[in-house]
């Protein structure tokens, strides 16, 4: 209907239209609003998350503590996450995202370059703490006098993933013994020995200690010295093993020479002002005045102490310095 020539119904349609598109402007806005408020959700949560993780099942106790211990302080978010062994460790350290640090044996390291399993890759990878000593022990039956009586018999070693099976192959390989390889490991291992189905067996880890001392008396089983190799020095520390560690296996007033390991708590090398490079230099303080704070020197932990073959991420004396957090502006390091 017109009027003047000016048409009601047309006119009416016009600002139903224009209302509508207005509308729909509105909504595009709230949500695009509601999807930026969404993502800066999101990049917080995640930059200030810390993916820890467990080298092996056996170590799960301990990253649980330590995320209990850790979570929420300075805003951080830890989430604990279980390995498949320390060379699976090193490769997930390397290459996949979401993992930030992990609990593994430092020999793993040795083990990889030897190998060449990543090319140029170890140089990016670094250590914040030695937690606890790893000793090396092999078992073996009485009449088995040394390490090197063992060339061609059945040694337990573990799977290949195992701390043991990484331990075996790099000592064993620099002593020149060749070995039969028997894939078990832990309780197995033990049993196999008992029975006479094996001639000795490899542990290594405080895990090893409770279970040795469940053997009886006049088991037949004794612990070899093992010396270190010229060539593992740069893997390994001497360390010596006595009757109050192993009673029913060493004899009262003897000590046996080994080589041990460090558990240690490793990370990627991010560079310095790097967002990832900030945010582990505050995981690193928070371990320092959480975790590592209520252990003692005797468990082995040592946040300043040297581990053959590792560069150290950050040190002590670092983490009281007055380094500032990167600005907005900064352009961040891409992600693993």
């Amino acid at each position: 209907m017109c009027f003047g020539g000016v048409c009601v119904f047309e006119g009416i349609w016009v600002l139903k239209n224009a209302f509508a598109m207005f509308v729909a402007a509105l909504l595009a806005v709230v949500l695009s609003t509601a999807a930026r408020s969404e993502d800066l959700r999101s990049l917080k949560l995640n930059q200030s998350t810390v993916g820890l993780l467990a080298s092996q099942p056996s170590l799960a106790e301990n990253v649980l503590a330590m995320a209990n211990a850790i979570d929420h302080t300075d805003g951080l978010r830890v989430l604990p996450i279980i390995g498949r062994g320390s060379l699976q460790s090193i490769n997930d350290l390397l290459f996949l995202r979401g993992v930030d640090a992990a609990l593994l044996s430092s020999d793993s390291l040795a083990f990889v370059k030897k190998h060449n399993l990543y090319e140029d890759e170890t140089g990016k990878l670094a250590y914040l703490a030695k937690l606890a000593t790893l000793n090396v022990v092999v078992v073996a039956r009485k009449e088995i006098a040394g390490i090197d009586n063992l060339a061609g018999m059945r040694v337990a070693t573990g799977p290949a993933n195992s701390d043991e099976f990484v331990a075996a192959e790099l000592i064993f390989d620099a002593l020149g013994t060749t070995f039969e390889r028997v894939p078990t490991t832990g309780k197995n291992s033990l049993a196999a020995l008992l029975d006479g189905r094996i001639d000795a067996a490899v542990f290594v880890g405080a895990s090893s200690y409770s279970l040795l001392n469940t053997i009886k008396a006049n088991s037949g089983l004794h612990v070899l010295s093992l010396s270190l190799p010229e060539t593992l020095t740069e893997t390994y520390s001497p360390a010596i093993l006595e009757n109050k560690d192993f009673p029913r296996l060493i004899a009262e007033g003897t000590v046996v020479e080994t080589v041990a390991a460090a558990l240690i708590l490793a990370v990627f090398d991010w560079p310095e002002r790097s967002e990832r490079f900030y945010k582990m230099r505050k995981f690193n303080k928070a371990l320092l005045s959480t975790y590592l704070a209520s252990r003692s020197a005797e468990e082995g932990t040592n946040f300043s102490a040297a581990v053959p073959g590792w560069k150290q991420y950050l040190t002590a004396k670092d983490l009281m310095g007055t380094t500032k957090a990167p600005q907005q502006s900064l352009t961040i390091t891409t992600l693993q």
